[in-house]
């Protein structure tokens, strides 16, 4: 069910997959049934049934299920460890604070995948960030108002690149940095 992206998927995005997956085992489309409900045979409950008989119960599937099959798709054991695993990676930066802070105007450059972000910053040079389902590439100037120091050798070692890090511990003094400066968060995760 990959998009390709390397941004965060977000817990309403799992959601989101949950109740497709819900859709999918309820359509008339066989093919389209059958898939979902060989994915729903992740679950012990209905590990040991035979397709046809997941596919007889589908009535009785619950989003509960869904949730649960989109968890395990995910690496996780159970939704509610999902939700956690989210919430605990939560504490990171968060670039929404961005914008929250800064009272000045900037023209950052806005894209709606990773790959056009990528080409921008490779092109024009700049800082690139995730925010929410986008990327937007900054300049110096946009975070030194935010009192973050665009000069900090980290950034070079990363590549300026918070999506995809050249140097993840780099990154990872980077993060703590800025969210010591407040631009922690929730990213999202309801």
């Amino acid at each position: 069910m990959g998009t390709g992206s390397t941004l965060p998927v977000t817990l309403h995005e799992y959601k989101v997959r949950a109740s497709l997956l819900i859709k999918d085992l309820d359509s008339s489309d066989t093919a389209r049934a059958t898939r979902a409900a060989e994915r729903m045979r992740a679950l012990p409950f209905f590990a040991a049934l035979p397709l046809g008989e997941v596919l007889a119960r589908r009535d009785t599937v619950q989003h509960k299920h869904g949730l649960a099959v989109i968890a395990r798709e995910a690496g996780h054991a159970t939704w509610t460890d999902l939700k956690q695993a989210l919430e605990v990676g939560a504490r990171g930066l968060d670039t929404r604070a961005f914008f929250q802070k800064v009272q000045a105007v900037f023209l950052n450059r806005w894209f709606s995948s990773y790959k056009e972000a990528a080409r921008s910053l490779e092109a024009q040079g700049g800082f690139l960030f995730p925010f929410r389902a986008q990327c937007f590439v900054c300049e110096a100037d946009f975070l030194q108002a935010l009192g973050i120091d665009p000069g900090d050798p980290d950034w070079e070692r990363m590549g300026r690149d918070w999506v995809r890090p050249r140097d993840r511990a780099a990154k990872e003094r980077l993060e703590a940095k800025l969210v010591a400066l407040g631009y922690g968060g929730d990213h999202d995760v309801r």
